[in-house]
Formats: structure tokens, sequence, C-alpha cells
């Protein structure tokens, strides 16, 4: 059926049964996400980005993104501006920094049914396909942790699903301007939160979809051109205002981060072609096995294309953005997080056709027995993680997450065997679905036990000493350690160590005089009468305190961090009262 003759209305289909399973999807992704704000936030990406919010917050300076101190150009503000919000009504802590992402990913599938309930007109299809997108490994997981993917993940994806529900209405029709205005603007809003993409995206997959489905059409809808003044009004004037501040940083912006980062391999972020399309497969995890047969299904329609543009839509939509990064020479598992949605549509409608089968096709067995097989897997690596000899330390608390998450998982690969047997493949989905959301949490949870970079532990020790010398340095020598600002509510020094702020420190009025300090700086001050406290790595604890170079009091330490300071604390400090 051609879906411009389609007279499907959202109106007509928002009933008892709608809000119903929208109620559904929102409990069962915030129980499979309950947990994510349990682990110490992780380095470098959730310091960093909590830290540049909390900045932002504290400083009212919304527009010019700082990273302790340093102007800070990699990104838009979008999440920051979210993060920053969200800081500001629930306060300074893991749950609150790392909120935006759960919300924004919980409100995606939501859309998503919205908008397949429109296409397709079948609960089924639509409920499945919000539930396989949200329980998938990737999606869930990466649903949880503070960076830009999942929130660019969104935009994009309610762009492309926005776009979609406006194909499904006569092009004069209100409804159809309406959704398209919303694409637009949700592209607006995504450029706002990792670049270009945000445009480039949804431009080259409709260009695609146009073109290998004959509608050409649709590349004159003055519509689209419109569409990219919004998208201007949107995105432009941030990058206007912020260059009238700092005349670099358009070059830096739009040609080194957005251009250059994707041709050069300056971040050190490239990956083997089979370790990304392994990410790939296993980011679909425990749905993966269906991929092979809902490609199947849409390249056996390949003759008649025009008429299943739908399924065309969305296999464009995940291949075009999926090959796209595959030639990047930068690439990160969050950047696969866009193509969850259309793959999983797919799947779901290749599951609603076999679902009411008899006998489960050897396919679809092969496909569930390898999910099982994966499922056994993972219980079996659950029970051993605790026994690492690097984190024997935390034996007891890694395994009171990840034991229980064993246990889960050894249940749901027997489980699902017999289900399998008796070719019950309603329950087997169900099952996945459930063994999901509580396996991800547990992981997750029992994480925080492997970041041993984070200086949290030592920042509660050094807080209360705050309070008796408020006039007290701090700093991160030989190494910047991300998440210390973030705990301690205040900026600190960064001693021979520049990093990422290597470039817009070089900048004028870039603040990074105010902690971006030398070693030759540093040293005569930990000498002086005034109290310094800093964090080190093993290396330069070695190198300078444990040799006898230097000299200094030894607070705390972790595995991979050290707190030192440069004079004997005081009978009355409220450290020595702990």
């Amino acid at each position: 059926m051609n879906t411009l003759k389609k007279q499907a209305r959202l109106s007509c289909q928002i009933n008892t049964v709608f809000w119903l399973d929208l109620l559904v999807i929102t409990i069962v992704m915030a129980f499979a996400l309950c947990l994510y704000g349990i682990p110490v936030l992780f380095t470098p990406d959730e310091g960093r980005y909590a830290e540049i919010a909390r900045e932002m917050l504290v400083n009212h300076q919304y527009l010019v993104p700082h990273l302790d101190g340093v102007i800070y150009f990699e990104k838009p503000p979008m999440i920051y501006w979210l993060t920053a919000l969200s800081l500001k009504i629930f306060g300074l802590n893991d749950w609150s920094a790392r909120l935006v992402n759960p919300v924004l990913s919980i409100l995606g599938l939501l859309l998503t049914y919205i908008v397949c309930r429109i296409v397709y007109q079948k609960r089924r299809i639509v409920l499945f396909a919000a539930l396989i997108s949200g329980t998938s490994l990737l999606y869930v997981g990466a649903a949880r942790y503070l960076n830009l993917d999942a929130g660019v993940s969104f935009f994009i994806t309610a762009t492309m699903l926005c776009f979609w529900a406006s194909r499904q209405y006569q092009a004069r029709q209100w409804q159809s301007h309406l959704w398209l205005l919303a694409a637009f603007i949700f592209s607006g809003l995504a450029v706002m939160t990792k670049g270009l993409i945000g445009i480039v995206f949804p431009m080259m997959i409709i260009g695609l979809w146009s073109i290998i489905t004959g509608r050409l059409r649709v590349l004159t809808d003055i519509r689209l051109y419109l569409g990219l003044i919004v998208v201007a009004v949107i995105s432009v004037p941030w990058i206007i205002a912020v260059n009238n501040v700092h005349h670099e940083f358009f070059y830096y912006y739009v040609i080194v981060q957005q251009i250059l980062r994707y041709i050069t391999d300056e971040q050190g972020r490239q990956m083997s072609k089979f370790a990304y399309f392994g990410i790939f497969i296993i980011g679909f995890f425990p749905w993966f096995g269906f991929l092979p047969q809902a490609f199947k299904q849409v390249f056996c329609r390949w003759k008649v294309r025009q008429q299943y543009s739908d399924d065309w839509f969305l296999f464009i939509w995940g291949a075009s953005i999926l090959l796209f990064f595959a030639f990047s020479k930068s690439i990160l598992i969050g950047y696969l997080m866009p193509i969850i949605v259309p793959f999983s549509i797919l799947i779901a409608c290749h599951l609603d056709k076999i679902i009411d089968q008899d006998t489960i096709t050897k396919a679809t067995k092969f496909s569930i027995g390898a999910a099982l097989i994966l499922f056994f897997i993972m219980a079996i690596a659950f029970i051993i993680l605790p026994f690492i000899p690097d984190f024997s330390m935390y034996f007891s608390q890694i395994a009171a997450f990840y034991w229980p998450a064993a246990l889960i998982s050894g249940i749901c690969a027997i489980w699902g065997w017999r289900l399998l047997r008796r070719d019950n493949l309603k329950e087997i989905m169900l099952l996945f679905i459930a063994t999901m959301a509580i396996i991800v949490n547990l992981g997750w949870s029992g994480s925080q036990y492997f970041a041993q970079k984070t200086v949290k532990p030592l920042t509660t020790m050094v807080k209360p000493l705050l309070k008796q010398y408020p006039d007290a340095i701090v700093a991160n020598y030989g190494g910047y350690f991300y998440d210390g600002q973030f705990y301690l509510n205040r900026l600190t020094w960064i001693v021979g160590f520049e990093g990422e702020l290597r470039i817009t420190a070089q900048m004028a009025n870039s603040g990074a005089s105010k902690t971006l300090k030398t070693a030759a700086e540093f040293w005569p001050l930990w000498h002086s009468q005034r109290r310094v406290f800093v964090f080190m790595d093993k290396n330069n604890y070695n190198q300078f305190f444990a040799s006898g170079q230097q000299k200094g009091i030894l607070l705390g330490q972790t595995p991979k961090r050290f707190l030192l300071t440069n004079h004997p604390l005081q009978v009355g400090d409220e450290y020595n009262k702990r």
C-alpha cells in the first residue's frame, strides 16, 4: 500500500490500550534502569560531563562550556544544559548527574511506540518494537551512562521517527506538516547535542531512501529545505554567540572536531572493522540472532521495494549509520546506539509473522539458541569475575551483584531451552525481556568496583578537611582524574598534564591560568606553609614519595590513586576525629 495514501490517524488509536501500553513500556524501562545511579561516575566521560554541567550551574555561565575552569569546545551544550538542570533540581550527586539519559531513552521508546502505531496500526508489532529496542544490550546499557551518545541517539531517532510519521499522511495534511516540523526541531536539538551529524544523518538517510526506492519526488519537497531553516535557527545562534566571545571557536569546533576527527585518528579511537561489526552484533543481544532473518525479509522485497518502502526506510536508516561509522577514524561503542530502534522494528515485524506458528523454524531456533548459549556463558563469567586477582579486595561486594546475575542468567538459559523445545516463542520473548532488565542492572551496579581510576573514595577524606582549610589548594599531579572536581564541588589544579585541554588552553581568555600549572609552580607551593592536598597515580607516587625524593603525609589510597598533604594534620582536624 502506498504510504502517501494511508489515512492513518493517531487520534482514533488513543484509547485505553494505547495508554496501557505506554505505561507498560515506561514501567519495564524504569525497572531496567532503576539502579543507574549506584556506581561512581566513570572516568573520563562521566566525570568530564558532570563537571562541565556543575561549573555551568555554579558560575551561571551557560554559553561557553568549561572543564576545570578551562574553555571546552569539543561538543555543543545541550546535554550539559539538561544535566545542569537536573543537578539544580535534584542536587549534586551521581543519580541526578546521570538522570538525563535514562529519561531521554524512555521517551525515545514511547515515541517509537507512538509512531509505529501510526505506521503499522497493529498493537503487537509496536509493543514488540519498543521492548526489543529497550532491552537490547547496547540500548539498556548506554541509556544509564553519562555521555552524549544516548542523548544524540534520542534526538536523531526522534528526527527519523517524526519524518517517517509525516509520510503516513498526504503531503498537504496538517498532520504531515506538524510531524515534519517536529522532525526538524529534533534535528536541530541533535546538532546542539553532538554537532553536524544531527542534520547530516537525516539528510543522508532521506536521500538514500528516496533514491533506492525510486521516490525522487520526496527530494523536491520544498518543506525539507525550509526545515533546514528551523535547524539553523535552533543551532546557529549558539555557534555565533560563542565565536563572538572566542574567535578561534568556529575553526576548532567545526573543522577540527566535526571533520578532522572523522577522517583522522587524532583521538586514538580507531577500531578494527572486525571488532566494530562484532560490537554491533553483540549490541543487539539477546535479539541479535533475528537480525539476519529480518534483513533477509527486506532484501527479498527488493523488486517490490516501492511497495515496502517502510521496511526499506528502516533498513537504510540503520545501515547507513552503521556504514558511516565503519569508515570513521574515531569510533566509540555508543556511536551505534541510533541504529537500535530501526533494526529492532524490523525484528519486531519479523517476529510478529512467526510468533503464532505452531512450530518454530530451524532458523528461529538457531537464533534463540545462540542467545541462550550466550546467557549461559554470561552466567559463568559472572561467577568468575569476583575471583580476578586485581579486584580481590572487593570480592564480597562484586559477588553480591554478580552472583545473583549469574543465577538469573543460568535460569534464563535452562528455562529458555525448555521453552524452545515446546516451541513457545512468546514466553521466550518475555523471558529475554525480564532477564535483561535484571542482569544489566546487577552488572552495572557491580561494575563500580572495576572503576579503580576514580578518586571519589579519596574526596570523602578531603571534603571535611577543606572545611578546616578553606584556602587549601587541591591538585591533580601528572594527570587529570576528572571526577574529583565534581565530588568536591570546586576546581582543582592540574599539574604537569594538559591532556585534552591542551589546544583550547592556548586560546585567548581560556581560563587555563587558573588551574593548569607546571611542576615548577607546584613544588614551591608544596614546600610552603600553605596547605596543599594532591591526588596522584601510582607511578608519580613511587617516583616522588615512595622513593623519598619528596616528603608528604599519605592520607589515603585506592589501588590506583593516592591522596597526600604537605603538612601534618592538627589534632582537632575533622579527619583525625574520624
